[in-house]
């Protein structure tokens, strides 16, 4: 198909020149499209290729992740926040060999979090990125702050929609959100409950004319999945159709679809750590360049905090702010004048202990 780039390469050349997992965010501009459905039985198609691979289910508001795999979590991000439970005590383990992280959209609370929670973040999410191959993300459906900050956050987008012109229109202006903001990359699509395959080409085509012409992003390895009876009786049981109905229509498609994920060229090496540590504070990246060991003490206690009772850590950091405003005070008054500087960094630290 015109205008459609499908690139493919040597994977394992791939991945060679990349240890850190392969961080997706998978999208739609509405709901009722199957997203979380093809999130699900796509992570367990590229796990099939002999991939680590985790799942985050980043929608909260609905927690589809679970309800199509029965599990019921009893840790979320939070208690990892909080120094309750470690990364690996959060993860579940998801049918076909995945595992998957509930609760996931609190990482895009980040810039709201205390400088212990961001490096405590950094710190697991660096731990995640090392042990996986791929990362999917399957955010929530529509427009919001957070959808569109995962799907900035993530080197690899893929849309998920359907060949109704509804689905069309709101994916359109979910990427048109996104690239007012500064997105232009490419982006993969998958056409979902298609009648039929050219129904889905057709579909393709128009869409992809209108991100080329009125946006100028481009569709690259898209993927077909045909309407299949197999899908709503696999998810009646709770389990993933690939899985359940691995013959099934749609478990062919979602199988090629993951040799075309997988397959790709990569150009972008950046990874979600990357992006969430640009966005701490100058503040927040100086303490974290301690534990390098410019400050050994400082290192020691750093390392304190993210294992202690979250109370206790707030109770410190309570006290440090109000130690640290009394030195300042003090030594303002010796000196007989105001250091700005000193001033200004002392209360943009306090205001970030709230």
């Amino acid at each position: 198909m015109q205008g459609v780039q499908n690139l493919t390469s040597n994977p394992a050349a791939n991945r060679a020149k990349k240890s850190l997992a392969r961080v997706i965010a998978i999208s739609s501009g509405k709901g009722g499209v199957g997203k979380s459905s093809i999130s699900l039985n796509l992570a367990i198609e590229l796990a099939r290729l002999k991939n680590k691979v985790c799942l985050f289910d980043a929608d909260t508001n609905l927690g589809n992740i679970n309800i199509m795999t029965g599990l019921t979590p009893d840790a979320s991000l939070h208690n990892l926040l909080r120094g309750e439970k470690d990364l690996q005590q959060v993860l579940l383990e998801g049918p076909g060999g995945i595992k998957i992280l509930p609760a996931a959209s609190g990482i895009m609370d980040f810039v709201s979090f205390n400088p212990a929670q961001q490096n405590q973040m950094l710190d697991q999410l660096k731990i995640l990125e090392q042990q996986f191959d791929y990362v999917l993300i399957d955010t929530a459906a529509g427009i919001n702050e957070t959808v569109l900050s995962f799907l900035h956050a993530a080197p690899e987008t893929i849309i998920t929609i359907t060949t109704e012109p509804t689905s069309l229109t709101d994916a359109f202006s979910l990427l048109k959100v996104l690239r007012k903001q500064g997105f232009d990359r490419p982006v993969q699509v998958v056409i979902n409950k298609a009648a039929t395959l050219q129904s889905a080409k057709d579909a393709l085509s128009r869409f992809n004319g209108a991100l080329k012409k009125y946006l100028g992003l481009q569709v690259i390895a898209p993927g077909y999945v045909l309407e299949d009876y197999h899908v709503a009786r696999a998810i009646m049981r709770q389990q993933p159709f690939t899985l359940s109905f691995p013959k099934s229509p749609a478990s062919c498609c979602v199988r090629n679809f993951a040799h075309k994920v997988h397959d790709r060229v990569l150009h972008n090496e950046t990874s979600l750590t990357d992006f969430l540590q640009a966005q701490q504070s100058p503040a927040v990246s100086s303490l974290r360049a301690t534990e390098t060991g410019a400050y050994p003490w400082m290192e020691t206690l750093i390392k304190s905090m993210q294992t202690a009772p979250f109370n206790e850590v707030e109770e410190l950091m309570s006290t440090i702010t109000r130690v640290w405003m009394q030195r300042l005070d003090s030594e303002t008054r010796v000196t007989g004048q105001d250091n700005e500087a000193g001033f200004k960094a002392a209360i943009h630290f306090a205001s970030r202990l709230k």
